[in-house]
C-alpha cells in the first residue's frame, strides 16, 4: 500500500509530466523547457500544462487534510486531464513532424509510458480511494 501511496502522489505526477522528454529534428529537451517557451506567446499547450500543474497543487495544498470528498479528487482529475490534453495538443499542433523523434526513440517513449502508467493510476486512486474523514475533536461520551 506504500508503494501504490508513493505512485499515486501528485509531486511524483507534476515531476514526470515536466521532465518528459521531446525529442526535436535540431533540438531535445524537457516538456517543462517547451512550456516555459511557450508560455509567454500564450500557447494553449502551455496553458494547459499550467492549469493542469496548478489544479494539482492547489487540490495537494488545500484538500489534502479536508474532509471534502468531491472537491479534491474532482481537481486532481481536472488537472489530470489538463495534462495530457497539454500533451496531446502539443503532438497534434506539430504539423511539420518536428517533435516525430519522441515516438521513436526509446528513453522519451519511456518517459511518456511513464507519465500515462502515473497519469492512470493516478485517476484510479481518485476515483476508488474513499474518502478519509478526519477524526472527531473532543470528548462525544454520554455519561
Amino acid at each position: 500500500m506504500k508503494t501504490f501511496n508513493i505512485l499515486t502522489h501528485p509531486v511524483l505526477l507534476i515531476v514526470s509530466f515536466l521532465f518528459i522528454l521531446i525529442s526535436g529534428e535540431h533540438m531535445g529537451g524537457f516538456y517543462l523547457m517547451y512550456l516555459l517557451i511557450a508560455l509567454p506567446h500564450g500557447s494553449s499547450h502551455a496553458l494547459l500544462g499550467l492549469i493542469g500543474v496548478l489544479l494539482l497543487v492547489i487540490s495537494y495544498t488545500r484538500y489534502k487534510r479536508a474532509y471534502s470528498p468531491f472537491i479534491g479528487p474532482v481537481l486532481n482529475i481536472l488537472g489530470v486531464c489538463c495534462l495530457v490534453l497539454s500533451l496531446a495538443i502539443f503532438f497534434y499542433k506539430d504539423k511539420q513532424g518536428y517533435n516525430d523523434g519522441t515516438f521513436e526513440q526509446l528513453v522519451p517513449q519511456i518517459t511518456l509510458t511513464i507519465f500515462g502508467l502515473l497519469s492512470l493510476l493516478f485517476i484510479i486512486s481518485n476515483v476508488v480511494r474513499p474518502s478519509k474523514k478526519e477524526p472527531v475533536q473532543g470528548n462525544l461520551s454520554f455519561k
